[in-house]
């Protein structure tokens, strides 16, 4: 374990699955991080779905840390107001947890495809290590997507990005499908873990 690293995997969370927590934990495993912060979004620049209340993604999360220490909850981009982009996430967490830790931010390979485009992706890309979580194949385009990059971010980090595309478990899970299953009235045992699943069903979310 490297007590000086921190993986961190953000996202609206609505509902959190148990494909995000596989994700996190099987990326921690392969970097040896004691520790994998869960940092719900406030309003993302890019989603337009409709988001459970924020108290209600974040008190999900929360049964989830207390469930499994491996997990902690950050509140950091919830109490941003206005569009969130990463790149103020990571300044604002770099000053908490100081210059000695790196972080590994967890983004998917849709992220990845998107990041030239990204709001200051060179000083984000130097803020963090990008671990990008893909299902091979490896899409037939990542090779302008990296060419993209170079333009803008120093080669040495998009070296280090392309090395840092991890294959993951294939889990067919998602968010959408959890609140599709509640909406029909059906049964969500097993895709969330069951103190989340108790407490949407207490609080008729997504129904």
């Amino acid at each position: 374990m490297d007590p000086d690293r921190l993986v961190v995997l953000g996202g609206t969370f609505n509902p959190v699955h148990v494909a995000h927590l596989i994700v996190a934990r099987h990326v921690a495993e392969h970097f040896g991080a004691p520790r994998v912060l869960l940092m719900p979004t406030g309003c993302p620049p890019h989603k337009e779905a409709p988001l459970a209340a924020a108290e209600h993604r974040l008190a999900m999360l929360r049964r989830v840390a207390q469930d499994d220490p491996l997990f902690d909850v950050s509140t950091l981009e919830l109490e941003r107001r206005g569009p969130s982009y990463t790149y103020d996430t990571l300044v604002d967490l770099r000053r908490q947890v100081g210059q000695a830790t790196e972080l590994v931010w967890i983004i998917g390979m849709d992220m990845l495809a998107e990041l030239p485009n990204w709001h200051r992706v060179a000083d984000v890309v130097a803020l963090a290590r990008l671990v990008t979580v893909a299902r091979p194949p490896m899409p037939p385009d990542l090779g302008a997507v990296l060419a993209g990059l170079r333009r803008t971010c120093p080669a040495g980090r998009v070296d280090q990005l392309e090395r840092d595309i991890l294959a993951t478990p294939l889990i067919d899970i998602s968010s959408t499908q959890i609140r599709r299953r509640c909406r029909e009235g059906r049964s969500i045992a097993y895709l969330t873990p069951a103190p989340v699943a108790a407490y949407i069903q207490t609080h008729g979310l997504y129904a």
